[in-house]
């Protein structure tokens, strides 16, 4: 069996309700014109839209795609005339020599294809494009261009929208383009829209969508996949704690040395929970920067506090949890020791929000120095 219809089939097995839920909807013929599929970053979600197109258009469906195919080879290598894929892109620049009056530049384009031909290669692997923080309009609109164009192609239409909560950026213009489609969707055609955060997309689209939930990856998953990228045995439980279920996550984790990763974490947490303006203020800089040149190391610095916290919050109730096996076990007992009343619950949301806060363009530094201030205030309440 090849190594990409084993990772499909690992996926699979790991998301297994969803999966059912897909293949019942594949098997019946019902098949609904638009589903979004929602879920905690990393959990495979992506993946999983990409398998359930296979399914729609594979040659020789039982309920799962039988991965030898034509079709099922095409659209795992994204090349197939009937898969669709929308992602955020950087916003266009004008050209005056060509007929639409925008275009990709140059250096955009080669990253657009390198994003792709790694997705085909790695469907786990996300696309990042730098300064992409919408969807645009234009996206949308060259999609509405084709979908009602009869095709020769069988088989089923699909097309999947990654990081689908973007389509509401700025003023909303490539999702209220896209209701339109979903409001007189076109035969035999399927959209899924994927995101993170389904609560930021327009109820309008959520309305019009079938859900489909995904749940975090099991640890055991994880544990599996570091293996597959030859970890050491021993960095293992602190890895797969950090990742929290997470691939991408993962990814992240493993490109850098162990010691690094304590002592990123040792230092943010201290950061955190001091009162030193200078700490605080070289945190404000430095992370409202961050914010905007590199939004996902932000999300994945945040996340990671946000796990440690969890896992204090955890230690404190006597709830086993990977990172209690770890180096950061006694900075945990310390906070709880001096803190014996901090709602790391609360931590824990603040964080999430300040992860939630990239996507919505708001302004970090204000942002950050009132989550600040509210981590003070819940580890003294």
């Amino acid at each position: 069996m090849a190594h990409e219809e084993i990772m499909s089939l690992d996926i699979l097995s790991a998301q297994t309700k969803s999966w059912h839920r897909l293949s019942q909807i594949s098997i019946s013929g019902q098949i609904g014109s638009a589903y979004l599929f929602s879920g905690p970053p990393g959990c495979g979600k992506e993946s999983m839209a990409i398998h359930f197109s296979q399914l729609l258009n594979c040659e020789n469906p039982t309920d799962i795609p039988c991965g030898r195919c034509p079709s099922c080879h095409r659209i795992r290598q994204l090349q197939h005339e009937n898969l669709k894929i929308i992602f955020p892109l950087p916003t266009l620049k004008k050209n005056i020599n060509s007929e639409e009056g925008q275009q990709v530049n140059s250096e955009d384009v080669e990253r657009i294809t390198d994003a792709l031909l790694k997705k085909s290669e790695d469907h786990f692997h996300k696309i990042r494009i730098p300064k992409a923080n919408r969807i645009l309009i234009q996206s949308v609109r060259e999609l509405r261009k084709t979908l009602y164009l009869k095709g020769q192609a069988r088989g089923r239409k699909v097309v999947i929208i990654f990081d689908a909560h973007l389509l509401s950026s700025g003023r909303g213009e490539a999702a209220n383009a896209l209701l339109k489609i979903l409001e007189e969707p076109p035969g035999n055609t399927t959209l899924i829209l994927v995101t993170d955060h389904a609560d930021l997309l327009f109820p309008t689209i959520i309305s019009r969508c079938q859900r489909i939930g995904f749940p975090r990856l099991e640890d055991s998953f994880v544990q599996e996949w570091l293996r597959g990228k030859m970890v050491k045995e021993s960095d293992i439980p602190l890895l797969t704690g950090l990742s929290s279920g997470n691939i991408h996550q993962s990814r992240y984790l493993i490109a850098q040395p162990v010691n690094h990763l304590i002592n990123l974490i040792n230092d943010l947490i201290t950061t955190l929970i001091s009162d030193n303006p200078d700490q605080w203020r070289n945190f404000i800089q430095t992370y409202s920067r961050i914010a905007t040149q590199d939004p996902a190391m932000f999300s994945f610095h945040f996340m990671l506090l946000k796990i440690w916290f969890r896992s204090a919050n955890r230690f404190r109730k006597g709830v086993n949890d990977l990172l209690h096996t770890t180096s950061f076990k006694p900075m945990m007992e310390g906070l709880i020791n001096v803190n014996r009343n901090a709602d790391f619950s609360a931590i824990t949301f603040e964080l999430e929000e300040a992860i939630l806060s990239i996507p919505q363009n708001l302004y970090m530094p204000l942002i950050l120095t009132n989550l600040l201030l509210r981590i003070q205030k819940y580890l003294h309440s």
